[in-house]
C-alpha cells in the first residue's frame, strides 16, 4: 500500500478524542490535499501499521524488535496529533505538534525548507545488483583475474530474485527512517545474533527469531572452514586448508568418500579458480535473504584484496553443538 515512497508525511492520531485531535480529524483531508499539493504523501498511522509492506521491512531490517515496537511506541508517545516528516534523504525525522489545521502552512514551509537544505545522504547498503545467470570462469586469463583479485566483484555479486526481493523491500525508504529514529529515540541498541549450529549442522540466527540460513553442504563446508579461522585465510594459501574442508564436509555429509564434491572442493580451495568467489557470492545471499546487509555482513565472508578473508562475527557469539 505505502510502497514506492521515498518520502511521507506520517499522520498520528492520539486517539484521545481531544478538541485539538476533533478540528484536526475534521480537516484531514484539507491537511492531506496541501501536502500532497507539494508532493509528499500523507500517510495515516493506523492505515501504516496495518500495511502488510511493514512487518516485511521490519523482520528484514530490524528483526530484533518484535512485531509491536511501532504499536507500543505510538500508543504512548502522542498526546495532540502529530505530524512526522520522514525521508531517506535526511538524517533526521522530524515530528510537529498539530493543534490547529491553521498550522498546515506553517509546517509545510518547514518541511519544505528541510528539503531543499544540503542533504546529508543516509549512507546505502552496497549491493552489487548485477544479476548471476552463469558462473565466471577465469581459466587463462591474466595473473590480475585470480580470485584474490576478483574477490570484491564476484563476491558480491547477487541472484535475480533476491535482488529483486531486496529491491521490493528498500522500495518505502520513508519507513526505514522512522524506524531508525524510533530506535535512536527508544534506546534500542542494534543487536548482532547469536549464530546456532546445530548438530546436524543446520544454521539459525539466535536472536532474529531463530531465522535458519540455509545453503548447502558444499557451502556450510566452505562457510564453516571460515569460522575456523577468525584471523581468516588467504586465497593463495587455499590449497593448504583443502583436508581441512574434506574433513568437515565428510562431518556434514556423513560421507567417508565424497566422489563428486571431491572435484568440487579442488577448485574451491585453488587461488586460480573463480570457484572460491562463487560459493562466497552464494554464502552471502544465504544471509540477505533472510536479513538485510548491514546485519548479516558480520555473518558472510569479506575481506580486501591481498588481505586474508575472514568472517567478521565475534566467535563469542557462536554457538555450535557438538
Amino acid at each position: 500500500m505505502h510502497q514506492n515512497l521515498s518520502e511521507a508525511i506520517i499522520y498520528i492520531s492520539p486517539g484521545n478524542e481531544s478538541p485539538h485531535e476533533k478540528a484536526v480529524a475534521t480537516e484531514y483531508q484539507f491537511i492531506s490535499a496541501r501536502f500532497q499539493k507539494a508532493g509528499i504523501p500523507v500517510v495515516n498511522l493506523s492505515d501504516l501499521l496495518s500495511d502488510e509492506h511493514l512487518p516485511r521491512l521490519m523482520d528484514y531490517h530490524h528483526p530484533y524488535l518484535g512485531d509491536e515496537f511501532l504499536k507500543k511506541h505510538f500508543a504512548v508517545s502522542a498526546q495532540n496529533p502529530v505530524l512526522v516528516y520522514a525521508s531517506e534523504d535526511l538524517n533526521e525525522v522530524h515530528a510537529f505538534e498539530l493543534q490547529s489545521p491553521k498550522q498546515i502552512d506553517e509546517i509545510l514551509a518547514k518541511v519544505i525548507s528541510l528539503k531543499n537544505e544540503p542533504r546529508y545522504r543516509i549512507e546505502q547498503s552496497v549491493f552489487n545488483l548485477e544479476a548471476v545467470d552463469e558462473p565466471i570462469s577465469v581459466y587463462g586469463e591474466e595473473n590480475d583475474n585470480k580470485a584474490d583479485a576478483n574477490f570484491e566483484k564476484e563476491a558480491f555479486r547477487l541472484p535475480k530474485d533476491l535482488r529483486k526481493s531486496i529491491e521490493e523491500i528498500e522500495e518505502a525508504g520513508y519507513l526505514r527512517k522512522l524506524i531508525e529514529y524510533l530506535e535512536e529515540i527508544e534506546k534500542k541498541n542494534r543487536i548482532i545474533s547469536r549464530l546456532k549450529i546445530t548438530g546436524d549442522y543446520r544454521i539459525y540466527l539466535m536472536d532474529y527469531g531463530m531465522k535458519e540460513v540455509t545453503m548447502s553442504p558444499l557451502l556450510k563446508a566452505l562457510y564453516l572452514l571460515f569460522l575456523n579461522h577468525p584471523k581468516g585465510i588467504l586465497f593463495k594459501e587455499l590449497p593448504d586448508y583443502r583436508m581441512e574442508l574434506m574433513n568437515i564436509y565428510k562431518q556434514i555429509t556423513r560421507r567417508e568418500n565424497p566422489d563428486k564434491a571431491g572435484e568440487s572442493i579442488i577448485r574451491m580451495t585453488d587461488p586460480w579458480d573463480n570457484s572460491v568467489n562463487e560459493k562466497c557470492s552464494q554464502i552471502r545471499a544465504a544471509f540477505l535473504r533472510v536479513i538485510a546487509d548491514d546485519l548479516a555482513k558480520n555473518y558472510y565472508v569479506t575481506g580486501y584484496r591481498g588481505e586474508p578473508k575472514r568472517i567478521l562475527l565475534n566467535r563469542e557469539l557462536v554457538i555450535q553443538e557438538p
